[in-house]
């Protein structure tokens, strides 16, 4: 009898790894896995951070675990650029799973990151900007992509500013932003205060606001979605003169690579001319 266990893995059948001689595990994903690691991230997980892992796991489920199963899945998916965000959720569940012996080896060691195109993204310029406010059908609307341009706040976090999160006399504004974490942020300009002055917060979703910016994309032709202002913030920063560093603390960008590749889209004529304004010549 004891002859017979010996070797076996102490884990219930339904958690094992179950190995073959070789080492690979044969265990495939399952939605009592996903629900355990999940339940494991940290209390500060934020809800967009678990919905995410939903989106880019729930189709995982019925893979094997392995790199080949890891593969198999990328092939299946048209997301093309998108493949990183699943990458890096199935990274994180593969160093979970390892960590916490529910499979013997890391798949996602031997799985190379999926390569993406190299292109510039667009940036609303202050042009374009003041193209969008002409067509906006509200006051509410213009002081939304206002902030959005000027400070450079993600989508998520402007919707859910109040006025008592404002400090005028300091020029910032307090948001709730990724990762569960209080940051501050440029107020925007006079379109802002005007709102914030007559009203407690900007009354409208998530949604609505990705339907506003689909209007005015559709009405005016220039490619405007929420993450197209924050770029547009980058590039105009760094324009003005100011260095990646100190646009990274304005923006809340947690490395300097977001902010670089935005960057690219800077020509010699706009490096003259912040070369012309920092030296006064």
């Amino acid at each position: 009898m004891i002859s017979s266990l010996r070797g076996r893995c102490p884990r219930p059948l339904d958690e094992c790894a179950m190995c073959n001689p070789e080492g690979k595990s044969s265990q495939k994903f399952t939605t009592e896995l996903l629900d355990k690691f999940i339940a494991s991230r940290p209390q500060g997980a934020s809800k967009r951070s678990i919905e995410s892992y939903h989106y880019t796991l729930d189709g995982f489920v019925g893979y094997t675990i392995t790199p080949e199963g890891i593969n198999e899945y990328f092939d299946s998916l048209s997301c093309h650029n998108g493949k990183l965000k699943f990458y890096s959720c199935l990274r994180a569940l593969s160093n979970w799973l390892y960590l916490n012996d529910y499979i013997p080896n890391n798949p996602i060691k031997k799985v190379s990151p999926p390569r993406t195109q190299k292109r510039l993204l667009p940036a609303i310029t202050r042009e374009q900007l003041e193209v969008l406010l002409e067509y906006c059908h509200c006051e509410r609307d213009r002081a939304l992509i206002s902030l959005l341009w000027y400070s450079g706040m993600r989508i998520s976090e402007a919707i859910n500013i109040k006025t008592s999160d404002f400090d005028w006399d300091e020029g910032t504004v307090t948001v709730l932003g990724k990762g569960n974490c209080y940051r501050k942020c440029l107020v925007g300009n006079g379109l802002v205060r005007q709102w914030f002055s007559e009203h407690d917060t900007f009354q409208i979703s998530k949604g609505g606001a990705q339907t506003v910016l689909k209007r005015l994309a559709k009405e005016t032709g220039i490619h405007c979605n929420p993450h197209s202002f924050r770029r547009g913030f980058c590039v105009h920063q760094v324009k003005s003169g100011l260095s990646t560093r100190v646009v990274q603390a304005l923006g809340g960008w947690e490395t300097l690579d977001m902010v670089e590749h935005y960057s690219k889209s800077l020509t010699l004529d706009d490096a003259l001319s912040v070369h012309h304004k920092v030296n006064g010549s």
